[in-house]
């Protein structure tokens, strides 16, 4: 019975549904917000982030090149770090150090 579903996920198709739905995810997300634009800029990063580590899982899930896996999850970390940056951006002022 689970045959169909270990097969499923050795053969890395797991990743390729699972960036679909975040993809999709992230496009309805953004276009049911007021600015869609805005919200699919910030939301972005993330995504590839996402995107690039269910990549890296399916290229390995199949035994893949190890080159591609680092080049994938190079970009992740790139991608997360401008996540990051956007985030810590639009919270700056209650990051500041309070001296009073």
């Amino acid at each position: 019975m689970t045959a169909w579903l270990t097969q499923f996920f050795l053969s890395g198709w797991i990743s390729v549904v699972a960036i679909a739905v975040l993809w999709s995810t992230i496009l309805v997300a953004g276009l049911r917000s007021p600015s869609p634009g805005t919200v699919l800029v910030r939301l972005m990063p993330n995504a590839v982030s996402g995107s690039c580590l269910l990549a890296a899982f399916g290229i390995a899930t199949r035994q893949g090149p190890i080159a591609w896996q680092a080049l994938l999850l190079g970009i992740s970390l790139i991608a997360f770090l401008v996540d990051l940056r956007l985030r810590l951006t639009d919270h700056a002022s209650g990051l500041r150090r309070r001296t009073e």
